[in-house]
């Protein structure tokens, strides 16, 4: 007999709404009850007419009559809004995925839970997740095999690019904020105070793929080991998303700094695959919203 299907609201139809909705659509794990909006004209609810059963365009206060019907919802809106949705929805016993750097869940790397035990899940219930940011989800493989493989870290640096058509206007208006949520990811896994996050919204034509780059500076480092740690992850990584790979391998750029880079190809459910950036963190929600399932509903 098979597993009931997961039932969701996504909230939010801008570019990281509309792709996490057309990759949920595809997965026979989920159901996607409700696509959530604030405008009765905005394309991203027109274009789940006839697809969506729920089609709300009154925002969050439209899920009141069917709030019993989803297990969990996907927040894709922006951080100033996640706070107010995260209050409305926690009393009704709803977990949220938080797409947005708000910074008020738990952050998660899927593949990592096992692997940073302030990140796992372990026997209690998390109702907020945090997805972190984009740059957060593609630099944490390297990261985390950089860091565990280096002694005496005392910088980080993680600089992503992105095309500019990729990133909407939540994103626009939220890049303070995925700068702290990224920097506060960098300090879980490294341990490291001194860290910098940069996110640089290529506008060249045609349009750049994602690229994000970790530089480590550090007393001493196992390269060969980094190098072969970061695989691992990459591979287990590349399960959920196929398009993450290692540009650049961690190397030596210096005496005492190491540095690495991922490439992530996107999936194409909504931009094209130069949006890697959309794929790999609502890959990353799916895939959380999916262990979750398993190990509590």
């Amino acid at each position: 007999m098979s597993s009931p299907k997961i039932r969701v609201a996504v909230l939010g139809t801008g570019n990281i709404g509309t792709d996490l909705c057309e990759r949920l659509l595809l997965d026979d794990e989920f159901e996607v009850v409700a696509v959530v909006g604030r405008r009765t004209d905005s394309p991203g609810l027109q274009r789940f007419e006839g697809r969506i059963k729920n089609v709300i365009s009154n925002g969050i206060e439209g899920l009141g009559s069917i709030v019993d019907d989803i297990d969990g919802a996907f927040d894709a809106t922006s951080a100033y809004s996640h706070a107010e949705h995260w209050s409305y929805m926690k009393d009704n016993g709803t977990w949220m995925m938080d797409l947005t750097p708000s910074r008020i869940g738990t952050p998660v790397v899927p593949e990592l839970l096992d692997e940073v035990s302030s990140m796992s899940l372990n026997n209690e219930l998390v109702s907020n997740y945090s997805m972190v940011t984009c740059g957060g989800q593609s630099s944490a493989p390297l990261m985390h095999a950089m860091a565990k493989n280096s002694r005496g870290i005392s910088e980080v640096e993680v600089s992503s690019s992105i095309a500019s058509l990729s990133a909407g206007p939540a994103t626009r208006r939220n890049i303070d904020q995925y700068i702290a949520s990224t920097e506060d990811l960098v300090r879980i896994l490294t341990g490291c105070s001194s860290v910098k996050s940069i996110l640089v919204l290529n506008p060249a034509e045609p349009p750049v793929m994602m690229r994000t780059t970790v530089q480590m500076r550090v007393q001493n480092c196992n390269v060969e080991a980094a190098k072969e740690n970061a695989a691992a992850i990459v591979k287990r990584v590349q399960k959920y998303v196929p398009g993450y790979d290692i540009a650049v391998e961690p190397y030596l750029k210096g005496s005492d700094l190491i540095s690495a880079t991922a490439k992530v190809v996107g999936a194409g459910y909504y931009l094209p695959p130069y949006a890697g950036n959309l794929d790999i963190i609502n890959a990353a929600a799916v895939q959380t919203a999916r262990l979750h399932a398993r190990k509590f509903q």
